[in-house]
């Protein structure tokens, strides 16, 4: 079904990651990863030893970049799959729900982009602490919420599903609880006041006009047409803690992201979408699993569909990004002494920041200057130095690279 994500390449914040984090000494993933303090640069170490790792196993090289990625999603089924089982679901009602979820395009990106190794790992390491914590193994849960939180942010709403976990499922000894709480108002407060973004993409925006673009946005993402997910709060009417944990824990973990409106991206829906499979699994629980598995068949088509769709079109970007920063590499070799780059224009969709780490790979180095045309900087350049001049050919879905002697 994805055996096509082998095809593919890195978009601009992959090539962004690649092009420092291998750069990276153990000492600082190790002192990143143990202290208790909110990284206002965002270095999330468990998810960042990913591409450091890969990135000096392989480099440029894609194809082995998605294998972790396709275990690591087959590991979230599992994980979906065991926790239906720890609430008590029946074998063939939990295969059901796990096998929605893995074969899901609601949440596309997150198994087909490297990028998204974030989300991916939150999820298993979220999924993974509370199955622990279920089974009483609760210093291994608290070691697996501190990795999900090293993964990504997203993991300081744990702690609320937890206490849901100890109030429905548990012995109501809350007590249990209080380091993840700790731990999660430390890092949600130092998140809040040490957040450097005051004004982009990142900020928090705690308005109605956020909620009307960030609510559609992720409810589609349920079934993949419109306001589907809206539709799971019927399920609140069944008498069911299992349905109501798995409602609340999605809550818990989209909560976040409805009020980050510059931030809206389909990968960001898969934990919360873990998390809704469990509920919609405990309601159909009630149904004999011949219905469900039939549900499921009739759904498959349309969700091929989509996924076909999205394939197409990350695999069309793919081949751009890979054409310019191909020509970028292959330019470099031949003319390694020239260390500055001006550019006019980019394949859509592709940012400065990965122009920059483009040519910095190439370089197999860092701080290598690239700049637009249109900066000053890029006047400066021109002038005073010998630079590689790219201009984009949109037609033709390629880069022109030139040397440009100093004026």
């Amino acid at each position: 079904m994805n055996y096509r994500a082998y095809d593919g390449f890195f978009q601009d914040d992959e090539l962004d990651n690649l092009s420092w984090a291998p750069h990276v000494g153990a000492r600082e993933f190790v002192v990143a990863f143990v202290k208790p303090v909110f990284d206002v640069n965002n270095f999330r170490p468990a998810a960042h030893l990913y591409f450091a790792v890969m990135g000096r196993l392989f480099g440029e090289n894609f194809p082995p970049w998605m294998t972790p990625i396709f275990a690591l999603h087959l590991l979230n089924g599992l994980l979906v799959f065991a926790l239906a089982r720890k609430m008590g679901m029946a074998l063939w009602h939990a295969l059901a729900g796990a096998a929605f979820f893995t074969w899901s395009a609601g949440a596309f990106d997150a198994y087909w982009k490297p990028m998204y190794v974030f989300d991916l790992l939150c999820t298993t390491f979220c999924l993974g602490s509370i199955l622990l914590y279920a089974h009483r193994r609760f210093v291994l849960s608290f070691a697996a919420f501190w990795i999900a939180y090293k993964s990504k942010e997203l993991a300081v709403m744990l702690p609320l599903v937890l206490l849901a976990w100890e109030h429905w499922f548990g012995e109501r000894r809350y007590a249990r609880v209080l380091p993840f709480l700790l731990v999660s108002l430390s890092f949600g407060l130092q998140g809040l006041l040490r957040n450097p973004n005051t004004d982009n993409e990142y900020t928090f925006r705690f308005t109605w006009k956020a909620l009307t673009a960030t609510v559609p946005f992720y409810a589609r993402r349920f079934l993949l047409f419109r306001g589907s997910g809206l539709w799971l709060a019927g399920l609140l009417m069944v008498r069911d803690r299992r349905i109501w944990f798995g409602l609340l824990a999605a809550g818990c973990f989209v909560s976040p992201l409805l009020f980050l409106p510059g931030r809206l991206y389909v990968a960001y829906a898969y934990l919360p979408l873990a998390c809704a499979t469990i509920a919609v699994t405990a309601a159909a629980s009630r149904f004999r699993p011949v219905w469900l598995w039939l549900v499921l068949i009739l759904w498959m088509p349309f969700n091929l569909t989509e996924a076909r769709h999205f394939q197409h079109a990350k695999l069309a970007a793919d081949d751009e990004v890979f054409a310019f920063v191909d020509t970028v590499n292959r330019w470099v070799a031949k003319n390694p002494s020239i260390r500055t780059f001006v550019y006019d224009g980019v394949p859509p969709s592709f940012h400065h920041w990965g122009v920059t780490a483009a040519w910095n790979i190439a370089h197999h180095g860092l701080n290598m200057p690239a700049y637009f045309s249109g900066w000053p900087e890029a006047e400066n350049a021109l002038a005073n130095e010998n630079v590689a001049y790219g201009a984009w050919n949109t037609k033709a879905n390629r880069i022109e690279l030139a040397l440009r002697t100093k004026r």
